[in-house]
């Protein structure tokens, strides 16, 4: 990306850090404003899962291009807070394309991941994380080649109960075969619905190369509700913008199911009021 061509994202990300910073304490969220990534949005927040609980995911993602051609992925990851603002989780992705002869489908990915949240929200500053994950080949001939492996910093910060803004920034290692190594991030803003436990969410995400090639944008748009006290669903649209500039239409439906549940006798759970249980 050229010097004139990042002035106006360093701009956005100089606005968007001062709101973050400026914002207002919150406090602790509930499952429906959790940003699980890929589910629809790619920017996740930096909250780790609750102490000892866990959490099982599932998430599809589909669409129709030019030609008759199509995709469709899956997703499955379990996952769990592990120690006091420390999550743990692991999953894989399967993929289908079709190109309007021939398809082809198969396992595209394993992947493991590690979230610590270093501080929470305050009256000054807002909740910072830091997440490093990698992923395995799947062995398919949709599979990466080589492992891949990143590591991100995550920023959320509230204004009351209105808005929330989410700032992720990262870099991904990745062999050449496999595109080679880039910088990531992007901004997320979620609104709450009023008493509904509603979200409306929005982001913009980009993927830097840190060679040759252009750079990779998405636009989302979703909604996450939580339909009971331990299961939240999400819908939302995803597309690729600089397909777009090449003439390449793209958008495609998101779908998602996540469900969170204990295993007793697993571990001891300390008697409550206990100042380790938050």
């Amino acid at each position: 990306m050229s010097a004139p061509a990042r002035a106006p994202a360093l701009l956005l990300f100089a606005v968007v850090a001062v709101g973050v910073l400026w914002g207002r304490e919150a406090t602790a969220q509930e499952d429906f404003r959790s940003l699980d990534g890929g589910r629809p949005l790619r920017v996740t927040d930096a909250y780790p899962k609750k102490y000892l609980e866990w959490e099982v995911q599932f998430g599809a993602q589909g669409g129709w291009a030019e030609e008759g051609s199509n995709s469709l992925g899956g997703a499955f990851v379990l996952e769990t807070g592990l120690f006091r603002n420390f999550e743990i989780g692991a999953g894989l992705e399967v993929a289908r394309e079709d190109d309007g002869a021939n398809a082809t489908s198969g396992l595209e990915s394993l992947q493991v991941q590690a979230l610590y949240n270093l501080k929470h929200e305050g009256w000054t500053w807002p909740a910072v994380a830091i997440q490093a994950g990698a992923e395995a080949p799947g062995g398919s001939d949709l599979s990466r080649e080589d492992w891949g492996w990143g590591a991100d910093l995550l920023l959320t910060r509230s204004f009351a109960n209105l808005l929330r803004i989410h700032v992720n920034g990262g870099y991904a290692v990745a062999s050449d075969v496999d595109g080679g190594d880039y910088w990531r991030g992007g901004v997320a803003l979620d609104i709450p619905m009023g008493f509904s436990s509603r979200l409306i969410m929005g982001d913009l995400y980009a993927e830097i190369p840190v060679g040759t090639g252009p750079t990779r944008t998405w636009a989302e748009l979703g909604t996450r509700i939580q339909i009971s006290n331990l299961t939240v669903i999400d819908v939302g649209l995803t597309t690729r913008l600089d397909e777009w500039n090449r003439g390449t239409a793209n958008v495609q439906l998101v779908l998602g199911i996540s469900r969170v549940f204990g295993i007793g006798g697993l571990v001891r759970v300390p008697e409550y009021p206990d100042p380790r249980i938050r």
